[in-house]
C-alpha cells in the first residue's frame, strides 16, 4: 500500500533539522553583523582621533611663538594664542614711541578693534601684560606707544592675536574639549607636554592619546613643531 505524506518521526526530524539550520544561519548573520558593527565603531574612533589630532596640529603650528603653555598632570591642558595676522613693523628713532606696521595677509581687517599686537614674546604671560601687549583698537597702520617696546624682534616681526585657545583632557569624562566644548570622547588616557624653543629649533608639543572602545585600545602619538619664530 502506497503512503502519502510524512510519518510523525519524519516530521519531527524535519523540524529538528530545520531548527538547527535556522540557528546556524542566525548565528552566522549575527556574527557578520557584529563584525560589521565593530568595524564601524573602530572606523569612527580612528576618524575622530585623526580629526582631533589634525585640528590641534594645525592650530599649534600656526600659533604665536612662545604663546604655548601646558598645565596639569593627570588632566592636562594645552593653551596658546592663534595668529590672526602677522607682518613687520618699524619704530621711529626720534622718540621710540611711534610704531608703524603692515600685515602680510592678503585680506587685512577693516578694523583692529579688540585685537592685540605682540613683539618678541618670551612666555604666555606676556600676552596679558599691558607693558608688553599692545592694544590696537582705533589703529590703522600706525600707533603711538605709551612706552618704548620692552623687547624688539631681530627680524622686526609682529603678531596680532585675540583670544586664548585651550585643549583639555578630562580623565573623569574620558574626553577632550576645546574651549569647554567636547571634541572627542572615548579617550581612556592622555598626556600633553611641551619643549620650549631653542636656538636650533622651534617649540615642540608632544601629544599622546589612547582611545578605547569595547576594551579595544588604540594609541596615537604626535609631535607638533611651532613653525613661527619671534
Amino acid at each position: 500500500m502506497k503512503r502519502n505524506g510524512f510519518t510523525l518521526i519524519e516530521m519531527i526530524m524535519t523540524i529538528i533539522i530545520g531548527g538547527i539550520l535556522v540557528l546556524g544561519i542566525a548565528g552566522f548573520i549575527e556574527l557578520g553583523m557584529k563584525g560589521y558593527s565593530d568595524t564601524v565603531d573602530r572606523q569612527r574612533l580612528q576618524t575622530q582621533a585623526r580629526f582631533v589630532l589634525e585640528k590641534i596640529s594645525r592650530e599649534v603650528r600656526h600659533s604665536v611663538p612662545n604663546s604655548i603653555e601646558v598645565t596639569g598632570t593627570t588632566d592636562t591642558c594645552l593653551s596658546f594664542y592663534p595668529i590672526l595676522y602677522s607682518g613687520f613693523y618699524s619704530v621711529s628713532s626720534a622718540n621710540n614711541l611711534s610704531l608703524s606696521f603692515l600685515v602680510g595677509n592678503d585680506d587685512p581687517p577693516a578694523t583692529y578693534d579688540d585685537l592685540f599686537m605682540i613683539i618678541n614674546p618670551s612666555q604666555q604671560s606676556d600676552f596679558t601684560d599691558s607693558g608688553i601687549a599692545i592694544a590696537l583698537s582705533g589703529a590703522s597702520t600706525a600707533i603711538t606707544l605709551d612706552q618704548p617696546l620692552a623687547s624688539e624682534s631681530i627680524a622686526n616681526r609682529h603678531y596680532i592675536y585675540k583670544d586664548l585657545v585651550n585643549y583639555c583632557f578630562n580623565s573623569s569624562t574620558e574626553s577632550i574639549s576645546r574651549g569647554g566644548v567636547q571634541v572627542a570622547d572615548s579617550v581612556a588616557d592622555g598626556s600633553i607636554s611641551y619643549d620650549a624653543p631653542t636656538l636650533q629649533r622651534g617649540g615642540v608639543v608632544h601629544i599622546d592619546f589612547t582611545f578605547e572602545d569595547d576594551d579595544e585600545t588604540t594609541s596615537f602619538q604626535q609631535d607638533i613643531q611651532v613653525l613661527n619664530v619671534p
